[in-house]
């Protein structure tokens, strides 16, 4: 009997020996002893679910993080006008997956871009 964590070393596996080689999932699993309708199913049911995490040691708030100092000065020196402050950047994001997740973050400042980010790594 197979588990979920055989599956996943096998699919990992698949993605950095087999995908690379132009092996057809299909013929990577025969070649490995494994049943494909198995693996099928497996990918089909894990791959359409979204699954909770809890992340740990992450910021609490956005406040709470140190800003740092611009390198860009102040004004223009061409034009003479006031350049936007880095904190007055706002960032939209809107990432919509192949598997139907999407996810959506409005009003983000650079670091919490970054720290969104971070925490998606940690996903993949």
């Amino acid at each position: 009997m197979y588990s979920y964590n055989d599956f996943e070393r096998l699919f990992l596996r698949y993605k950095f020996e087999g995908l690379p080689a132009g092996v057809s999932i299909e013929k990577f699993c025969m070649s490995n002893k494994v049943p494909y309708n198995l693996f099928e199913k497996w990918y089909k049911d894990t791959r359409k679910k979204i699954i909770p995490v809890q992340v740990f040691d992450g910021p609490s708030t956005e406040a709470g993080m140190e800003e740092k100092s611009s390198p860009l000065p102040d004004r223009n020196p061409e034009v003479g006008t006031r350049l936007p402050s880095p904190t007055a950047l706002r960032i939209l994001l809107d990432i919509r997956m192949s598997n139907g997740v999407h996810i959506s973050q409005k009003n983000l400042s650079y670091e919490g871009l970054k720290s969104l980010v971070e925490k998606l790594e940690g996903l993949c």
